[in-house]
């Protein structure tokens, strides 16, 4: 990045960042997230905690059902507070109750949260209804609910924190309307506005960024949009990812592949990169911590010690406490029925703690190709019977007709290849599966079409418990890989530009290839597993949140 760009940057010392994201998946029990970008959003704000950096978070609750008694009760984990905002939509004034969250690092040091909600007694059923599920696919709703978190957000924190100074950072464009709100505030000085503002692009699918008929738009929110509104966004749609790039001071990707694609996907617009990272003592197995606090002191603070992983680790401990998880991981396979799609459980349908454990778990959506392992399905059985165990997970239902359908394609290959390979279908993934996967899990498979997949952290999460990504080059992993191959197995490096059914079969050969490879290694060269292990985990130096934090601080925020 040339100079004069970053030129463009102001100090923020003595100001306080409100990090907007329409997501932030801290726990199972508050259903505000839905996949990766709220797992990012927590990692982030939880290591800010434990590094007391000046931020504050803001999101919505998502109250879930118009049944206020089966409606999801935010009270019961946050603060009420007393203090109320409202937005306008359309041609009314719609209530929006601030709900406020100390949310703990594992250092103990707390960071402040706030959850903006619909669900007054003040309101109407429909208005109560813009904060009942998290990314309507009603439009209305849609750009209601992006009006309470970048509108509100702004007022709600006038009132909350009325001496603080912000800046404010858009996780993704879904809160972008907050700069239309600066607008108003400063008289529509644009460049008054885009000084105070910094913005994140994740995703490089074009499903992934919200767009509003003008009609809509204009009717919804007409007193908000200034009468330049087509040049701020774009001349057709009310496109909320380039009016945050364009009413900001500077915008990242969030990995080097991507940082390309977001050149290509907004021409003529300058991207910095911060590429994402996990907070690693959130991700982290309990036999593994024990052995890094043996090791590795100090890696609670400051990961970047996980540099030397390769040299301090004993093999037998890290085999050790790999075993330890995996064994936590099988028996609640084991434990659970509902894991097995057949209604008779034999004892050869369940998992074993020696046979190599495969992990594919992700949305289901068609980019991810969750299939394509069972592309060619005799290659797969020729890798060996009972060699390989593999544990899909998604929340099938989430995502419809498709995730459903998926799901049946993949009880269809567990019931013809039973006997050869185990399969076993979780019937949701929540963060606490999430751990259980990553910390358990032998080897981590992900086969997205590239470039689809922005960067992904699931991945660094198995690394750090000594599971090893077998993943297209796409995303994080083309730096993870770069910095250390032998921390995992790459492929599909040259088939993002062949055509869909070829892509697909190009990608099957090398996933088999790659899996040959790692089914030699973990049954006949155990020496060479064990260092592969440690290879993997050093790759947490870099690959985590207070990496992030720091980078964010110097080449987005330029706070001190």
């Amino acid at each position: 990045m040339t100079q004069s760009f970053y030129s463009q940057k102001i100090k923020m010392k003595n100001t306080k960042i409100a990090y907007f994201s329409m997501e932030i998946a801290l726990s199972d029990e508050i259903p505000n997230y839905y996949g990766g970008l709220g797992v990012l959003a927590a990692d982030i704000l939880l290591a800010a905690a434990d590094k007391e950096k000046p931020l504050v978070g803001i999101s919505l609750i998502y109250h879930r059902d118009e049944d206020q008694k089966k409606a999801f009760d935010p009270s019961k984990f946050m603060e009420k507070l007393d203090k109320t905002i409202k937005v306008e939509i359309e041609d009314r004034e719609v209530e929006v109750l601030i709900y406020k969250l100390e949310a703990e690092g594992k250092s103990g040091k707390k960071i402040t949260i706030y959850f903006l909600s619909t669900n007054s007694e003040n309101n109407s059923a429909g208005d109560k209804a813009i904060t009942q599920y998290l990314y309507s696919s009603d439009g209305y709703i849609r750009l209601a609910q992006e009006i309470v978190l970048g509108v509100g957000g702004v007022r709600a924190l006038e009132i909350v924190e009325p001496e603080t100074e912000f800046a404010y950072h858009m996780n993704e464009g879904h809160s972008a309307l907050l700069t239309l709100e600066l607008l108003r505030r400063k008289n529509y000085a644009e460049k008054a506005v885009s000084k105070i503002c910094t913005f994140t692009n994740h995703t490089p699918v074009a499903a992934g960024h919200d767009y509003f008929e003008y009609d809509l738009a204009y009717k919804i929110a007409g007193k908000l949009l200034p009468s330049n509104i087509k040049n701020l966004s774009t001349p057709s749609k009310l496109g909320l990812t380039e009016l945050a790039i364009n009413l900001s001071r500077i915008s990242n990707s969030v990995s080097e592949k991507h940082h390309g694609v977001c050149g290509k996907m907004f021409p003529g617009k300058n991207f910095a990169n911060v590429t994402n990272g996990i907070y690693h003592l959130r991700w982290v197995g309990t036999e593994f911590a024990k052995l890094y606090d043996k090791y590795l002191s100090g890696w609670r603070e400051n990961p970047s010690i996980f540099e030397r992983a390769v040299e301090i680790l004993p093999d037998e401990e890290v085999v050790a406490a790999k075993q330890a998880e995996k064994t936590k991981l099988i028996a609640w396979i084991n434990e659970n029925p509902s894991h097995f799609i057949f209604k008779d459980i034999k004892a050869e349908d369940k998992f074993d703690e020696k046979t190599l454990t495969a992990v594919f778990a992700r949305r289901t959506v068609s980019y991810k190709r969750t299939d394509l392992i069972f592309q060619n399905v005799e290659r797969l059985c020729g890798l060996g019977p009972k060699k390989i165990q593999l544990i899909f997970a998604s929340s099938w239902i989430q995502f419809g007709g498709f995730g459903v359908s998926m799901r049946a394609k993949i009880e269809e290959q567990a019931r013809k290849l039973r006997g050869q390979i185990k399969i076993v279908i979780l019937p949701e993934y929540t963060l606490e599966i999430a751990r259980k996967l990553a910390t358990g899990s032998d080897i981590w498979i992900n086969n997205p079409v590239p470039p689809l997949e922005a960067s992904g952290t699931s991945g660094m999460k198995a690394a750090l418990n000594g599971g090893m990504n077998v993943s297209i080059l796409d995303g994080w992993w083309i730096e993870g890989f770069h910095k250390n191959p032998r921390s995992g197995w790459a492929f599909g490096e040259t088939s993002e530009f062949l055509q869909p059914l070829k892509r697909d079969e190009a990608d099957a050969i090398e996933l088999y290839s790659a899996l040959e490879e790692v089914l030699n290694c973990y049954y006949n060269r155990k020496k060479n597993w064990s260092d592969r292990m440690k290879e993997a985990i050093s790759l947490t130096s870099f690959f985590n949140t207070y990496r992030v934090l720091e980078e964010y601080e110097k080449n987005i925020w330029n706070a001190s």
